[in-house]
């Protein structure tokens, strides 16, 4: 923040799970010479769901604290809502404009319009999990119209040693994944994705972390900035 920010710098609200390391430096790096600075709040990664619903409460908490900051949007940059099926995330949205008053994205609405917007009919997938957390995203993703074919597992059990996963690492895994398909898309906001190109040989990469900021940043009306 500086002493140019008022009138001149707008702030935007990222809420993002507790565990994670990389939402953070993803949109630090975004925002980076634009006009717009990013105000931050965590909610419990182990307790923020009421069995297949999100804890609005943690929530609320979270976007009435960055609510304070004068922020001109809000974003739940993780991918939990693909995992519940889209309608929490619908909720969440409506319950926490109703609230602050502000328009508020989620990575997962987010991704499903990117995906819908661009046609692409087939996609590679790369999860932080294993198999049974591929297949969940997969017919999640399938429930709203979207095909996922061959899907890279890290194997990744706790939440913030994603972070540590390598770009490198992460690249290996995409190619795995990019044959017959027409976009890969990496699925936590807790993976290096972001630092990837925004193609690997040809094949588009959807970075889960980048979607979410892209979204905040066009609900705060900054998207040409």
């Amino acid at each position: 923040m500086t002493d140019t920010m008022d009138g001149e710098v707008l702030a935007l609200g990222v809420i993002l799970p507790s565990s994670n390391r990389v939402v953070e430096r993803a949109t630090e790096a975004r925002l980076a010479g634009r006009p717009a600075a990013a105000c931050y709040a965590r909610v419990p990664y182990g307790a923020m769901l009421k069995g297949e619903a999100y804890d609005e409460s943690v929530f609320l908490a979270a976007a009435d604290l960055l609510a304070d900051a004068g922020v001109a949007a809000l974003c739940w940059n993780a991918t939990r809502g693909a995992a519940l099926g889209f309608s929490p995330d619908e909720r969440l949205c409506a319950t926490i404009t109703r609230r602050t008053g502000l328009p508020m994205v989620t990575t997962a609405l987010a991704t499903r319009e990117t995906i819908v917007r661009a046609g692409y009919r087939r996609l590679g997938l790369v999860v932080q999990g294993g198999r049974e957390e591929a297949d969940l995203v997969r017919a999640r993703f399938g429930e709203a119209g979207i095909a996922i074919g061959t899907a890279a597992t890290l194997g990744i059990t706790e939440n913030r040693l994603a972070a540590a996963v390598t770009p490198a690492r992460l690249a290996r895994a995409a190619r795995e994944v990019a044959v017959g398909t027409e976009a890969v898309l990496v699925w936590s906001t807790n993976l290096p994705g972001w630092r990837l190109p925004p193609a690997l040989d040809g094949v588009p990469l959807l970075d889960a972390t980048t979607i979410g900021t892209e979204a905040l940043l066009a609900a705060a009306g900054l998207m040409g900035a």
